[in-house]
């Protein structure tokens, strides 16, 4: 009878990302026992995430075409600023509070309608043209509040949104999940979905096949962008302010978030779980190095470290998974050596 092995190159090279994970956490608890690995540090993490998860959720799709939008921080800061601001004028009130998010939200979609508009139909790259958005968007929040700190401590409606619980769970983690959902069923159950991965993969096929490829790009971005006003209006909500640069870096994590689990900046490769797993990984990180008590100042050198270490990893496995040979530059130049050698 022949015994059935179990192989554990197979079983890791499938769920590598978990492993990575496991290891990373493992490594915590056993530095923090008792303190690191507890239900009330775990939702301690998922807290710390959920406004660049809620963002991710969207910037996975330019992402996904070959793209990248670098605005989403100074569209959520601008968001954030004009619920505020519209708020506080309409003196706290409930319809204050719905003309002020959905004002908000509607900033964001039109921000990533025009970076739509110019990718597809003036074929700018999207780096440029985000990069400069980004300082024109962080004016338009100085312009909202001022320069100012604006306070927001009511109505309760307002402070539910990032404050509130429901079941016991903070409402913006069950924001960011949801939005996860909807994200992962466009991307995977439906057209849009297959035509963004089709775009990201080959621009001029799809073009040739059929596929409006300028109407993808535009609803790509102003998906990115409705996230990205949506992260912001949390995260005034859970500061109880509006402050022109609330959202300032928060790009970088989203990125890294992206990059981490597993997205390619070439497009055509990623999903919403492994962005999920990246903003994770990226908080427990985060989270771990102030448990342990490592200064501010060193918090981004080990976080990059680990990091790449974490991408190397994954990119190792999937490029065994892929069945290609790796070339050895001083393997072959030595056999090239020795074969020039035995010829004199």
């Amino acid at each position: 009878m022949n015994s059935k092995k179990i192989d554990f190159k197979k079983i890791l090279s499938k769920s590598q990302k978990l492993w990575i994970l496991l290891i990373v956490m493992l490594i915590l608890t056993i530095l923090q026992p008792g303190v690191f690995l507890t239900a009330a540090n775990m939702k301690s993490i998922l807290l710390s995430i959920s406004i660049y998860g809620i963002m991710v959720c969207g910037t996975i799709f330019p992402i996904l075409l070959g793209g990248i939008d670098l605005s989403v921080g100074a569209v959520a800061a601008a968001a954030g600023a004009f619920a505020v601001v519209q708020i506080v004028k309409s003196n706290y009130s409930t319809s204050g509070v719905i003309i002020g998010v959905l004002g908000g939200l509607l900033l964001g979609v039109f921000v990533g309608l025009i970076h739509g508009i110019i990718v597809s139909k003036f074929d700018v790259p999207a780096f440029l043209i985000t990069l400069a958005s980004q300082n024109i968007v962080y004016g338009v929040a100085q312009l909202l509040t001022k320069n100012n700190v604006i306070p927001c401590m009511e109505p309760a409606s307002f402070a539910f949104l990032g404050g509130g619980r429901l079941f016991g769970i903070p409402f913006s983690i069950i924001i960011m999940l949801t939005i996860a959902i909807i994200s992962y069923v466009l991307l995977n159950k439906t057209v849009l979905g297959r035509n963004v991965y089709a775009v990201g993969g080959n621009a001029e096929a799809c073009r040739l096949s059929g596929v409006k490829s300028k109407k993808i790009i535009i609803l790509s971005y102003i998906t990115s962008g409705f996230t990205a006003a949506m992260a912001g209006i949390v995260l005034a909500s859970m500061n109880r302010q509006a402050i022109a640069k609330a959202a300032q870096g928060y790009d970088n994590y989203v990125l890294t978030a992206l990059v981490v689990g597993g997205a390619s900046l070439m497009g055509g490769e990623g999903s919403i779980i492994g962005a999920i797993w990246g903003a994770f990984l990226v908080g427990v990180i985060s989270n771990g190095l102030r448990l342990i008590g490592v200064t501010s100042d060193y918090h981004g050198i080990v976080k990059c470290i680990v990091i790449v270490a974490a991408v190397a990893f994954d990119a190792h496995i999937r490029h065994k998974n892929s069945g290609l040979q790796k070339s050895n530059f001083f393997f072959k130049k030595g056999k090239k050596l020795a074969k020039e050698g035995g010829s004199l």
